[in-house]
């Protein structure tokens, strides 16, 4: 949210699915600036921003081990090492319970890390909203005040609490899928990652081509519409 200010923000307005004209999306005039001010919130709740990290991180770990531990019992069971396989078996349901109990960690600290988010934008908003000038309350309808207020900051409340842990244990698998790739043969995991180089280069060369007919079309679909609706 790039927050109120004495200036109208850029606005500017996309279409939805399917040709029809979206709502008005604000977007911040100085992105990275937004991103700053984002940051310092979580700043003000580094010891929750720290756990969640810690809890991503141990999950991404059980998540990528129990894979190959569940090789090792296979392996174990193939060779009848029964000794082994008991080891290996309680050491797969130790991470099993590990990982759900981090899971749910994780889960905690993500829900009041955005609480505590929530709360100091809210505070610090309505300090900003009370030292407004009567013109600016004047030049902007009460409701565009109170999305500010209520949506806005929910979106980001819901973006920490449900995708901030998952984008973090996103990163952290690929990477350390990449990791163990790399580690039980590399040969095939370089032929892999050019496999998905061409792929996305393909996907990229692909989506340009369908735009550049699509974009078109709607704007000639939305032409259409305006004019039977006079």
């Amino acid at each position: 949210m790039a927050g109120i200010s004495q200036n109208t923000p850029k606005v500017e307005l996309r279409q939805r699915p399917g040709g029809q004209m979206g709502q008005e999306v604000e977007t911040p005039k100085n992105a990275w600036k937004t991103l700053m001010r984002l940051c310092k919130y979580f700043v003000r709740s580094m010891k929750l921003f720290i756990g969640l990290i810690a809890a991503v991180i141990a999950v991404t770990i059980a998540s990528l081990a129990a894979p190959a531990l569940q090789g090792m019992v296979i392996d174990a069971i193939e060779e009848c090492a029964w000794n082994e396989f008991k080891v290996y078996l309680i050491i797969l349901l130790s991470v099993f319970i590990l990982s759900g109990l981090f899971t749910l960690a994780q889960s905690l600290f993500a829900a009041r890390l955005s609480q505590s988010i929530v709360r100091h934008m809210r505070y610090d908003l309505f300090n900003k909203i009370d030292h407004l000038s009567v013109s600016y309350l004047d030049m902007h309808s009460y409701g565009d005040v109170m999305s500010r207020m209520t949506n806005d900051i929910e979106n980001i409340s819901n973006t920490v609490s449900q995708s901030l842990g998952s984008l973090i244990s996103g990163v952290l698998t690929i990477i350390g899928t990449v990791a163990i790739m790399f580690f039980y043969c590399w040969q095939l995991t370089l032929i892999t990652m050019v496999t998905v180089v061409l792929t996305v280069l393909v996907t990229k060369f692909m989506s340009e081509k369908m735009r550049s007919v699509t974009v078109p079309v709607r704007k000639h679909s939305d032409n259409l519409m305006g004019t039977l609706k006079k």
